[in-house]
């Protein structure tokens, strides 16, 4: 029997601000969204704070937008979950902290802390990296030294040399810690299997080989002054009398500090994994390494964890599974996991029914030179799935709003857009055709701002409202819904019930006849 499919589609980074300057969504001409927005219901829903599991005023990104749309629920976040667990104390009984300590301890060794060096609040928050410091002193650990990846994407793109000055006034107050390392984001937190970059920051903690810095601060400070920003600093070891401060050696600990997944993995595995097959590894890779990870990374990664994931039970996926329809999850490989892991509520493996298409993200070193990023493959490859007829529902993310966007240059970023309307049209009109529906909508805001008013480039995500259009003409959707309301709407497009586990509601309010 020929399906008649409801799609959930994802512009990543794509929100409503009244603002024009600067703001590529409102700049770029998109056609087909705009008469999208004009015939049929929509909304606009808010992705960001607590209607997400953030911090009030915290912005979204895209694993807590995926997660809480998949789960169709708010589902509290690890920055949530870690800042209470400080504030209340018990941060500092983990078992999996305590246990890096005594394994320091036993060994007369090093413990090494590294992380995202930033309040963005999106993989990390330095304050986390604070709290470890003070459980290191409280727990008489001396050797401590801090690898930090500055970030430049999430928070302004010159912004590094502010937390390396607070890092290094809390290690003074504290009288524990030393930075030993810095490293670009670009490098040590890439997830896109481009193992040299990741090579370079191993290189530098395991060998204390690469570029050199008499402190964290000259070292920022020279590649700013070749033009080098935070998120691309070359990774570089901070010296004391021509040696590296500290390296990562046999029986030592390491406390990777990132909560979110995605882009901790590849490093992870590296010192986790033996059979990860990136890269050659030295002659002194660590043996006897106690590797501590804030959150679960990935099945790939051999770590001990701090704060195990919530199991969330009948999320999207699962209830479609359980009825009995088929899904197709696609994306290029940016958005990927996302589409997938994190809109599975964090499980990797498929559920009955399920297929997955991953289209590869071109290869160039940032989306700025290829605004469309894979947006045509993508279309393509969808097209002939919908041409098939196979699948009940759809779960599709376009990335180029939201990666081009981070590259904080606004025309690029108006073409990634206008690119993805061209697509966008193509997927929503053969949908129609088939007698299916789309629900068009966003994960967080990006590229509505990506320069600010003072001219300067925005890279980080905004606060601002996404939209959401159902393309049901005798339809009524409510106004004030959240990220979590989207998939009770699929289900009800697909008359499937929702289940309890299931607290949005469905942004359909009525029917009209």
């Amino acid at each position: 029997m020929p399906k008649k499919p409801v799609a959930l589609i994802i512009l990543d980074g794509f929100a409503f601000r009244d603002e024009t300057f600067g703001n590529a969504v409102a700049q770029a001409k998109k056609p087909n969204f705009d008469r999208y927005w004009s015939q049929f219901p929509h909304a606009t829903l808010t992705a960001s704070g607590e209607a997400v599991g953030l911090p009030e005023g915290q912005m979204g990104n895209s694993e807590v937008g995926h997660l809480n749309i998949g789960a169709g629920r708010i589902v509290y976040q690890s920055l949530t979950r870690l800042n209470k667990s400080i504030r209340e104390g018990d941060f500092f009984t983990n078992q999996a902290f305590l246990d890096a300590v005594a394994h320091v301890k036993a060994h007369n060794s090093k413990l090494h802390i590294m992380g995202l060096l930033s309040d963005g609040g999106v993989h990390s928050h330095y304050e986390h990296m604070f709290a470890l410091l003070k459980l290191a002193k409280q727990q008489d650990v001396t050797d401590v030294f801090v690898h930090g990846f500055l970030d430049g994407r999430d928070v302004g793109p010159t912004t590094a040399l502010d937390y390396i000055e607070e890092t290094e006034k809390q290690m003074t107050e504290m009288g524990v810690g030393q930075f030993a390392s810095i490293h670009g984001r670009y490098y040590a937190m890439d997830r896109d299997k481009r193992w040299d970059r990741v090579a370079l920051t191993y290189n530098v903690l395991v060998d204390g080989v690469g570029q050199t810095a008499e402190s964290a601060k000259s070292g920022v400070a020279a590649s700013y002054e070749r033009e080098v920003t935070d998120e691309f600093v070359i990774p570089f070891s901070i010296q004391e009398h021509g040696e590296p401060v500290a390296t990562i050696g046999d029986n030592d600990a390491v406390i990777f500090f990132n909560f979110r997944p995605d882009r901790a993995i590849q490093l992870s595995k590296v010192f986790t994994n033996e059979g990860f097959g990136g890269f050659a590894v030295s002659a002194k890779h660590p043996k006897n390494l106690k590797f501590v990870s804030f959150t679960h990374y990935s099945d790939e990664v051999n770590a001990q964890v701090a704060y195990e994931n919530d199991n969330l039970k009948n999320t999207i996926g699962e209830v479609l599974a359980m009825n009995g329809k088929t899904q197709l999850r696609i994306a290029e490989t940016e958005k990927y996991p996302h589409v997938t892991f994190f809109m599975s509520g964090g499980r990797e493996e498929k559920f009955l029914g399920e297929e997955r298409l991953l289209i590869a993200s071109p290869k160039v070193a940032t989306y700025d030179l290829k605004p469309e990023m894979s947006a045509y493959e993508v279309t393509e490859a969808l097209l002939a799935e919908i041409e098939a007829e196979k699948f009940d529902g759809i779960l599709l993310n376009f990335a180029n709003p939201d990666m081009v966007g981070h590259s904080g240059m606004l025309e690029p970023t108006i073409k990634a857009i206008e690119v993805v309307d061209e697509c966008l049209g193509k997927v929503v009109d053969a949908l129609l055709a088939k007698g299916g529906a789309a629900i068009i909508t966003a994960d967080h805001g990006n590229s509505d701002e990506v320069v600010t008013l003072a001219g300067e480039p925005m890279t980080a995500h905004t606060t601002n409202p996404v939209p959401v259009i159902v393309t049901k003409p005798n339809v009524v959707l409510r106004n004030g819904g959240i990220l979590a309301d989207l998939a009770p709407t699929m289900l009800e497009l697909l008359q499937v019930s929702q289940p309890t586990e299931m607290t949005g509601q469905s942004l359909i309010e009525k029917e009209e006849n």
